[in-house]
């Protein structure tokens, strides 16, 4: 049982080392990302407009998307946002990642919304999944964040068997359980 509990110990420690880069990419990426369809919304916050008069109603979603594809011939709308604060903007994203902002009472185009924030979050997206990687390198990019993560998995699952005590005795898991600065540097530094 002795030499399993080393073999794995070694295992999981050259899965963290082959892994550490790449999981800690993904992290930071995913931290970013998580927060996207809030920033988002906080940068469009700046192109709404006054909210529409009184008797002034909102379209129905079909109509605001014909009237998008009106303006727009060439491109295809895959997905349509409206908001309930009555000053927001519809938006209407296209194919390719391009977006409109629209007024939902007219289906005005007012203008693209603001390119900083979606560009920076495209940027996150593309580490993220493909590791930066363009064209015909993405499958290796996504292979690559794919064996990161079953690499990862490996570490957490043999981290707690290799953390848990050999013996369950109370005292062997107050050893795990609690930081004792009193042990010598290396029983410190495992602890």
């Amino acid at each position: 049982m002795t030499r399993f509990r080393s073999i794995l110990f070694w295992l999981h420690l050259a899965a963290g080392v082959l892994a550490a880069v790449v999981v800690l990419i993904m992290s930071v990426t995913g931290v970013a990302l998580t927060y996207e369809k809030q920033m988002l919304e906080w940068a469009d916050r700046r192109a709404w407009s006054v909210p529409p008069s009184a008797g002034s109603a909102r379209l129905s979603p079909e109509t605001l998307l014909a009237r998008v594809r009106e303006a727009r011939a060439e491109a295809v709308p895959t997905s349509l946002t409206l908001r309930a604060h009555p000053a927001a903007p519809a938006t209407v994203a296209f194919e390719g990642a391009d977006s409109l902002l629209v007024d939902p009472s007219s289906g005005a185009i007012i203008g693209p919304p603001p390119t900083g924030l979606r560009s920076f979050f495209r940027t996150m997206t593309n580490w993220h999944r493909w590791l930066a990687l363009e064209g015909t390198s993405r499958p290796l990019g996504k292979a690559v964040t794919g064996a990161a993560n079953l690499a990862f998995l490996f570490i957490v699952l043999s981290g707690i068997y290799l953390w848990v005590p050999r013996l369950w005795i109370r005292a062997q898991f107050r050893n795990v359980l609690w930081f004792r600065r009193d042990l010598p540097s290396k029983a410190r530094d495992f602890n």
